[in-house]
């Protein structure tokens, strides 16, 4: 395979805080580790929180696409979450539309059948990002609909979006219980209670065998679906003779790793080698 296509997945061993599968997995393990890091990003007493779904799986019936919630969690107030870890390296417009797509299947999945849209619960959807977002001059930002005519008129709709981003700067109304957060996102090593609990956390998981299994399976198959899509993209480029065939595979690999592996647009991508640059072009596709 060409090397400039061949994305590099991590080993079990190199995993991190910041790698979605390790973060899910530690994160969902310890339910006490979100609850607390809720109440750092929102500044709030978060008092008891629970799981939808052990693995919360939402289909949009209008165009395909599947996605999973990495931690979808519901407090005693009945405010419901969804705290994810973003690894890509896209703009702030594709980041932007992802939280917007999230908050639709947020809404369709949490009413009931036979439910009134009056019913739809308060909901928060986090994006913790290792990267900066929009002008890069915060570290938390928090998004909520308000009147452009008059700006002290909040629509009263309950829903919220934050990005935690950790490369952003932190001007004086950044949380001081998130700077230890951010620099362990950062790569740094943990330096206070909470984050040291996490970092543990990960070394006990790295020595649990079936996790490890799990993660080689779940390994083995984003290989032999990036290779596949590879080869396949090469095939019909070659026998059409145009970048058009490549482009168009490419478009199938990315719908079956998502279809197949639960992955998001950006992630599938990434395992099929395809540059950061060229993300917007395929997501406008997908």
């Amino acid at each position: 395979m060409d090397d400039s296509l061949n994305y590099s997945i991590k080993s079990w061993e190199e995993l991190t805080f910041t790698d979605d599968y390790m973060f899910k997995l530690v994160m969902s393990k310890h339910p006490k580790f979100i609850k607390k890091l809720l109440n750092i990003i929102l500044q709030v007493n978060v008092r008891e929180i629970r799981f939808h779904e052990t693995e919360k799986n939402l289909k949009d019936s209008y165009d395909g696409h599947g996605i999973r919630f990495d931690l979808y969690v519901e407090d005693s107030d009945n405010t419901i979450y969804d705290i994810e870890m973003q690894v890509g390296y896209y703009s702030s417009h594709a980041l932007a539309k992802r939280m917007r797509f999230y908050q639709g299947i947020f809404d369709v999945d949490s009413l009931k059948a036979g439910q009134k849209y009056t019913s739809l619960k308060k909901s928060i959807i986090i994006f913790l990002c290792p990267f900066k977002f929009l002008n890069g001059e915060r570290s938390l930002y928090t998004f909520s609909n308000f009147c452009l005519q008059d700006k002290t008129l909040a629509l009263p709709d309950e829903t919220t979006k934050i990005v935690v981003s950790s490369a952003g700067k932190r001007p004086v109304d950044t949380p001081k219980a998130l700077l230890p957060i951010l620099d362990y996102m950062n790569g740094k090593a943990a330096n206070n209670e909470f984050t040291k609990a996490i970092d543990e956390a990960i070394k006990n998981e790295k020595n649990i065998e079936t996790e490890r299994m799990s993660y080689m399976t779940y390994e083995m198959k984003l290989q032999e679906m990036q290779e596949a899509g590879y080869n396949r993209g090469k095939r019909e480029g070659m026998l059409e003779g145009k970048l058009e065939g490549k482009f168009e595979s490419r478009i199938e690999s990315i719908r079956e790793l998502m279809r197949n592996l639960n992955l998001s647009p950006e992630k599938a991508m990434k395992a099929l080698g395809i540059s950061p640059s060229e993300f917007n072009r395929y997501l406008t596709l997908l």
